[in-house]
């Protein structure tokens, strides 16, 4: 496994080491000793090494410490064998074989001088010792194999050479495989001065072997390979201090390369976290440089579009949690979603069904590493809380989540598994950028960029982040940012709303978040400003939904202005209404806002608001019914699809001739339909039937009422 950290557009290879400079496991000495064992062993005698270690835990970089420190000695004839490279049997033998030969024989050339009689007495350049093993697939009698050791023994002896064979990955091969390299260390075992050094994992390849002897399990064998291993050396455990270490330069070194400032507080949550939850499971170095380049992968792609510490936490669990994460990814409801039932407590059912899915993940897992894994999921969803400690959070948590951008908030969840911006959402990249113009840009080009922003992803979404920042912009930015959104309005969708009133539609956010641009500025001239956002809308209903908002307040202390000059805000409103209207009237082009314009036009001017309804009425009969619709309330129930005008029930009636004269309005009707029209049937009510609205039936409806008050007669709704 690797120690190495040198990095290639900052990702580590994962690559064992070689020398001793690059040791930062203690393990250089241990190789070292084990390399002066085999230089100074005395008896000619072959000699299995087994060195066993589990994946990642750096067996390869022990083998090439070994290597390091057997190359120093000329006498040795170092030989590696990758049983990777070969499908079968045979060919693997052949190999092996051909290996031995090619190495005695590139011995026998640099001995010419010294051992000249060697090379008369055995040849070379590929025929050592009388045999031709280049020709790989020719079939090897065992006759042949025997009087091929005999030589090889034979030159062994006389020329006091010793071979090394080293076989690595052992534990990676399937298990025909390692039977078929067990059998040829078995069969090649006796070479004299001959060397092995197996690497692999020791239980694993027990396992494997152990179902072709004796009881065909893990102790059988075990058994097997004690026959083979005369030395069991088990490298030394890399010490929990010196695999932090490693792990955090990892980790550094990823946060570098991206450029990534944390704070003091983000450091603090995420060194606890990982400290705590995750180092417990740090047991090679293959797993911190594993997670090391999952941070270098991700951090770039999510650099300000996520939370950091919320990334490199996710990913901790991807690599040392791997069945936790994939759950988490394929299962969102459960860590974003509500564990409430809408006024009802707690959902159980899906309180019992988290618990039951997070307790069969941890049968696997100890008792600290099942509690790890819930705290670390835990600081990552806090929502869970509610699951183990029946604690809810408010709507102020989850803004704050929305903020931080953490991948708790729904807006965010996706971005962590799919490293990069959904399709539909707002880069906050993009969205930084946008509020640093804020400063030295004006109202028009803040609003192309909004159309743009707005243009690859959604109205809704662009409000929402917006209101975010609400509390933190100062006044010439909040003043460029309301205009701005005031120049698009046209964007924004007025449709939907809970209960159909459109708080939180598009229009009704937009409204609110410029509302509040002003309350959080209350000490500026926040009056002038509002009386110019009057007329700067190009949507009259964007800039009546503001003035709406501007109004809220139930004590006098919470109103923005006083009596005065929320007068003056209507008389504004009123004004461009009725241009905008121009022939059409504020009746027939704004019956949506004409209760407002009617009742604040009376309380400022009624005069003017008499004169300009007469003037209406006598153009045209039939104005007098347009006028009496656009006061019809508008309904929305569930046994109906949509809005629809609904009846002047008495309530109504008297709201309507409170502003206009009814014996006038009553007189115009009679213009429309005759006496005997009005009476003939009795008005149904568009409320208790599936009937649609017409104008006779609400003529009909106001006749009902009007006589009834003018005659006193008893009438029935």
């Amino acid at each position: 496994m690797t120690q190495q950290t040198t990095t290639i557009e900052n990702y580590t290879a994962d690559r064992p080491v070689k020398e001793a400079k690059e040791d930062r496991f203690q393990r250089y000495n241990f190789s070292k000793r084990i390399a002066e064992t085999i230089i100074n062993r005395k008896s000619k005698e072959s000699i299995v090494f087994g060195l066993f270690g589990a994946w990642g835990e750096g067996k390869s970089s022990v083998l090439n410490f070994i290597d390091e420190e057997l190359a120093k000695d000329d006498t040795v004839i170092r030989i590696n064998l990758n049983p990777w490279r070969y499908s079968d049997e045979e060919t693997l033998l052949m190999s092996f074989f051909n290996k031995v030969a090619t190495a005695l024989d590139k011995q026998l050339k640099t001995k010419i001088e010294k051992v000249g009689g060697l090379v008369k007495k055995y040849g070379s350049s590929g025929r050592i010792l009388g045999f031709d093993f280049s020709g790989i697939g020719q079939a090897v009698s065992e006759t042949k194999l025997e009087e091929f050791k005999e030589r090889v023994d034979e030159f062994l002896n006389e020329s006091s050479n010793k071979i090394v064979i080293t076989i690595d990955d052992i534990d990676r091969l399937d298990k025909q495989e390692i039977y078929t390299l067990f059998r040829l260390v078995k069969l090649t075992a006796d070479f004299s001065n001959t060397t092995y050094i197996l690497s692999f994992d020791e239980a694993m390849v027990a396992a494997a072997i152990g179902e072709r002897f004796g009881a065909g399990d893990k102790n059988s064998g075990m058994s097997f390979l004690e026959k083979i291993i005369q030395i069991p050396l088990t490298i030394p455990k890399a010490q929990p201090e010196a695999l932090k270490k490693f792990c955090f330069d990892m980790i550094n070194n990823a946060i570098d390369a991206a450029t990534i400032t944390l704070t003091e507080t983000e450091v603090q949550r995420f060194v606890y976290q990982f400290s705590t939850n995750i180092l417990p499971r740090l047991n090679t170095p293959r797993l911190a440089v594993r997670f090391g380049n999952s941070l270098s992968f991700s951090l770039p792609l999510l650099k300000g579009e996520a939370n950091m510490v919320d990334l490199m936490l996710i990913e901790a669990l991807k690599i040392f949690y791997p069945d936790h994460y994939q759950f988490i990814k394929s299962n969102p409801d459960y860590f974003i979603g509500s564990y409430t039932n809408f006024g009802m407590g707690n959902n159980q059912q899906k309180i019992k069904d988290i618990k039951v899915n997070l307790d069969t993940l941890g049968k696997g897992f100890n008792k600290v590493d099942r509690a790890n894994i819930l705290d670390i999921i835990s600081n990552l969803f806090p929502n869970l809380d509610t699951v183990y400690d029946n604690f809810h959070f408010s709507e102020e948590n989850k803004d704050d989540w929305y903020r931080a951008k953490r991948i708790v908030a729904p807006q965010y969840f996706d971005r962590y598994f799919s490293y990069a911006v959904v399709e539909g959402d707002i880069s906050d990249i993009e969205f930084d950028l946008l509020l640093k113009k804020l400063d030295n840009s004006a109202a028009q080009e803040i609003a192309n960029q909004v159309r743009d922003i707005i243009s690859r992803s959604s109205a809704g979404s662009l409000i929402q982040k917006l209101r975010t920042h609400e509390t933190s912009l100062n006044w010439k930015d909040s003043q460029t940012i309301a205009k701005s959104i005031c120049l698009v309005t046209d964007l924004f969708s007025n449709k939907g709303g809970m209960l159909g009133y459109g708080y939180d539609t598009q229009v009704g956010q937009a409204a609110i978040f410029i509302y509040q641009l002003l309350k959080n500025n209350k000490e500026e001239n926040i009056f002038e400003f509002a009386k110019e956002l009057m007329n700067y809308p190009q949507d009259f209903a964007f800039a009546y939904s503001l003035n709406n908002w501007l109004r809220t307040g139930d004590r006098p202390e919470d109103k923005l202005f006083d009596l005065a000059q929320y007068q003056e805000l209507a008389k504004i409103l009123t004004e461009r209404a009725v241009k905008e209207a121009g022939d059409e009237t504020i009746f027939e082009k704004f019956p949506d806002q004409i209760h407002y314009l009617v009742a604040t036009w009376k309380e400022r001017d009624n005069d003017s608001l008499q004169l300009y309804i007469k003037q209406y009425l006598d153009r045209d009969k039939g104005d007098v019914l347009n006028l009496l619709k656009s006061f019809v309330p508008v309904q929305r129930t569930s046994g109906r699809e949509g809005e629809f005008k609904s009846d002047i029930n008495k309530s109504q009636y008297e709201y309507i001739v409170s502003y206009f004269d009814k014996h006038d309005l009553h007189r115009r009707l009679l213009l429309n339909f005759t006496l005997e029209e009005l009476e003939s049937e009795e008005p149904f009510w568009i409320d208790m039937t599936e009937q649609d609205f017409t104008p006779l039936n609400m003529s009909r409806q106001f006749h009902k009422w009007y006589k009834k008050e003018t005659t006193d007669v008893p009438s029935e709704s």
